[in-house]
């Protein structure tokens, strides 16, 4: 404290009226002269005067002598401040007590030589923490000088890491707490840390409020600056530790210990371990029993309980130190929350990694049996197609009803292998070996043409409704395997839903982050999140987990193939996007498809489509070559061509083609090939003959498209296909589409 802190002592005040009668006075005036209010209230001031007195007109300080009530006297400086007030012109006299200015003077400075000279370093700051006094022991102890001092941080001198904790003591000291730190450090003018234990208390003014700090510091013995290293350890480890003796009851606890668990580490000693850790009991009785030599045992994995009543796992390790006050046992404590949620994800990374891989190789096999079987298609739609021809230039006679009949098993043949053309469609889907012919269209286009189509159809128990954002953006696809897509989640959702339901179709944009899109195995960016949602039975999670799996379905026989869904993860991979399934049990099902958003602008969807008729040549000398390895598909596109008015070649690989197209001396208008043969693929023939006959046009024929795909999984634009298994009707059709003129 300084004198400035004197000059503030609370004066006596009197106000007097121009009799000389006191009006007002305050209750340092009660005090100082000893009267009561009563006593004083127009009280003539001479009364407080050793003798009468005239005072001075205008304001300024006087010295007289005083007496009080009880007839001591006093001298005493009065200082004069004429007032207006609605009463009149006061007078404002403030009386202040020399004799007791000048004790407390030398009271403070008999105080400030006990701190000058204390062998102890004190410290005083203002209420921000800036120093104001710098003692002897200070520069002794610190290695400043008062000059450097005054006036800077009291942060200057603390160590950084403290820093947080300076901050705290300010806000405790100036609310009028003492802080006691047994294990502070500061660090001294040459860069050297000491020990010390600081205490820092509140400095109060004349007014009763906080002025000021003073920080009082202890050096430490060496057994204290060895318990104040190892404190200091203690709390700068990240992990919770706690001390418990072998009944149990914490010892000792570090600051992380106390923020995990909530509670201040005054407040953890002396309670149970059983309020941190209710199952640790056993673990602590058996470590008490444990020879500290031996190693550590494992990890203990139990709950800890935090004081908002919230729980987390944890991991403790325990070790034993024998020490003057008996065994003490040390808990470290592991939040493993992060590790089991990132153990957790692990495994959903490494599941779905075995699914995809699983899907991956199923498609593989899907694709291979696809071509094969899109082979036997073929060749039993082309001579069901003759034998259709066939029939319907026979007159009827006696045998009408054999007739009859033939035509009804033709039909039945049509039908049967149209049926296998549609589930090698979906194999061919799954397995993404699909013939894709992207364009850039509105996803809300696609619903609503399907919500269209599938209005009478999910039956009047059925609600449906849609949403999409108004600024919905383009995506580029196929929009014909789209609308496939959005068809099958309907019909899976229609028979989840028995007795009715409601079936919501939702198109939203989205941006995803790398961390969104990762999870995913997507690419940060822009995409249309399309999401079809039923309220349905739902999926139990063994069912979900196989939802897109080929062949699999909880239908019974006969009402499901279990490639509904399988056609649906292969079309949406195919177009670069993601799709996932979220089930439960008794609340419905909701499938969520994600596809890359296009920069480009939508095309206009054309109107439906219906196949064209056969059209027959016209002109005798187009010659069409044909090329495939199927020796009875070949000849059914023979015998359908030939009577479409187009004269025939035919060779059963690539080389016999190149051969026969060598020797052949009239023109090839037509090169009709399979794509997949062996030796000489359908490409390689095509490219081979062309380059003798340049104006030849091509026509590639395939069940498994895959050699014809781009590395994007489209069919390349100067690439004409017609798809096995195909009838009379296709292949004409499409023949005399390439043949047109340009």
């Amino acid at each position: 404290m300084t004198e400035h802190g004197v000059q503030e002592m609370p004066s006596a005040i009197v106000a007097i009226d121009p009799d000389g009668r006191i009006t007002q006075a305050n209750s340092s005036a009660e005090d100082l002269f000893g009267y009561s209010w009563d006593e004083l209230s127009l009280r003539p001031l001479d009364d407080l005067l050793r003798e009468p007195t005239e005072l001075p007109d205008v304001s300024g300080d006087i010295e007289l002598a005083c007496r009080r009530k009880d007839g001591s006297e006093f001298r005493a400086e009065l200082s004069l401040t004429p007032m207006d007030t609605p009463e009149g012109q006061l007078v404002s006299i403030a009386i202040r007590d020399l004799g007791q200015r000048n004790r407390a003077v030398e009271r403070m400075r008999w105080l400030s030589a006990i701190v000058e000279h204390a062998h102890s370093p004190i410290v005083s700051a203002d209420l921000d923490g800036t120093i104001t006094s710098w003692n002897t022991a200070a520069e002794r102890v610190y290695g400043w000088t008062a000059d450097a001092m005054i006036g800077r941080p009291i942060s200057t001198f603390v160590e950084p890491v403290h820093a947080e904790l300076v901050t705290e003591t300010l806000a405790k000291v100036r609310e009028g707490e003492t802080v006691h730190i047994p294990d502070g450090q500061i660090v001294r003018a040459d860069g050297r840390r000491v020990a010390v234990s600081v205490s820092a208390s509140p400095i109060v003014g004349p007014n009763g409020r906080v002025a000021g700090i003073a920080y009082a510091a202890r050096d430490l013995s060496a057994s204290e600056r060895a318990e104040a290293k190892f404190r200091w350890l203690l709390n700068a480890t990240p992990l919770p530790i706690v001390g418990v003796d072998v009944n149990g009851r914490i010892r000792m606890a570090n600051t992380e210990a106390a923020r995990t668990f909530g509670y201040l580490v005054d407040d953890l000693v002396g309670e149970q371990l059983d309020t941190l850790l209710p199952d640790a009991r056993d673990a602590v009785t058996a470590e008490s029993r444990h020879d500290p030599r031996d190693p550590v045992a494992e990890p203990t994995r139990l709950a800890g309980h935090r004081r908002d009543g919230s729980v987390f796992p944890a991991e403790i390790l325990l070790s034993s130190l024998l020490t003057e006050d008996g065994l003490l046992i040390a808990v470290t404590v592991h939040d493993i929350t992060a590790r089991l949620e990132g153990e957790a994800e692990r495994v959903r990374l490494e599941n779905q990694l075995q699914r995809s891989q699983r899907l991956d190789s199923l498609g593989q096999l899907a694709g291979g049996v696809a071509h094969d079987f899109n082979n036997v298609l073929a060749i039993i739609l082309g001579h069901a197609s003759i034998a259709e021809e066939d029939l319907a230039g026979l007159v009827p006679g006696n045998d009408q009803g054999r007739l009859d009949g033939a035509r009804r098993a033709v039909e039945q043949m049509h039908q049967a292998a149209e049926r296998g053309s549609r589930l090698t469609k979906q194999l061919l889907a799954f397995g993404r070996r699909e013939v894709v012919r992207p364009q850039v269209f509105l996803l809300s286009d696609v619903m609503a043409d399907v919500v269209r189509l599938l209005s009478g159809t999910l039956g009047a128990d059925v609600r449906v409704s849609t949403s999409s954002d108004a600024d919905l953006w383009p995506v580029t696809a196929d929009p014909g395997r789209i609308e496939q897509v959005l068809v099958n989640l309907a019909v899976n959702a229609r028979d989840a839903m028995p007795q009715g339901g409601t079936l919501q179709f939702d198109a939203v944009n989205v941006a995803l982050d790398s961390a969104q899109a990762a999870r995913y195995g997507l690419t940060d960016g822009r995409y249309v999140q399309l999401r079809v949602t039923d309220t349905g039975t739902g999926m139990p999670p063994e069912v979900a987990e196989r939802a897109f799996e080929p062949f699999y379905t909880t239908k019974p026989d006969g009402q499901g193939t279990g490639l509904g869904l399988a056609s649906v993860y292969g079309i949406v991979s195919q177009a670069a996007g993601h799709v996932y399934l979220r089930s439960r049990p008794g609340w419905g099902t909701s499938v969520t498809v994600l596809l890359p958003a296009s920069s480009g602008e939508p095309s206009v969807r054309p109107g439906a489509q219906h196949p064209a008729a056969p059209v027959e040549a016209t002109e005798p000398e187009r010659t069409v070559l044909v090329v495939d390895d199927e020796p009875d598909l070949r000849k059914s596109i023979e015998i359908i061509l030939g009577r479409g008015g187009y004269a025939v070649l035919s060779a059963g690989s690539g080389d016999e083609a190149a051969q026969l197209a060598s020797a052949y001396p009239g023109s090839i208008d037509l090169l009709l090939t399979d794509v997949t043969m062996p030796g000489l693929s359908g490409q390689e023939v095509a490219r081979r003959l062309r380059a003798d006959r340049p104006s030849m046009r091509v026509l590639f024929m395939s069940g498994f498209a895959q050699p014809l795909l781009t590395s994007k999984g489209t069919i390349g634009p100067d690439v004409t296909l017609v798809e096995k298994p195909f009838t009379r009707r296709s292949l004409l059709a499409k023949v005399a589409e390439v043949l047109a003129p340009a």
